[in-house]
């Protein structure tokens, strides 16, 4: 297994753990809790993939005057 496996499966792991905990720690749902925290990551994790791929905010015909 590579770093980035292990590390994303230490990441889902202790998601699983989070969402658990705040839940109470019912017995029986440990597949359910690590698959939403999977769920979970990827969506954060395209989130920022969309986000580092978006185009400049700046556009450098504001308002606010010259830089």
């Amino acid at each position: 297994m590579d770093a980035t496996a292990h590390n994303s499966e230490h990441q889902v792991r202790q998601r699983a753990i989070d969402l658990w905990e705040q839940r109470g720690k019912p017995v029986g749902y440990d597949v359910e809790f690590w698959l939403q925290a999977e769920r979970e990551l990827k969506a954060e994790a395209d989130g920022n993939r969309e986000s580092a791929n978006a185009p400049s905010a700046k556009s450098g015909g504001g308002s606010d005057g010259p830089v």
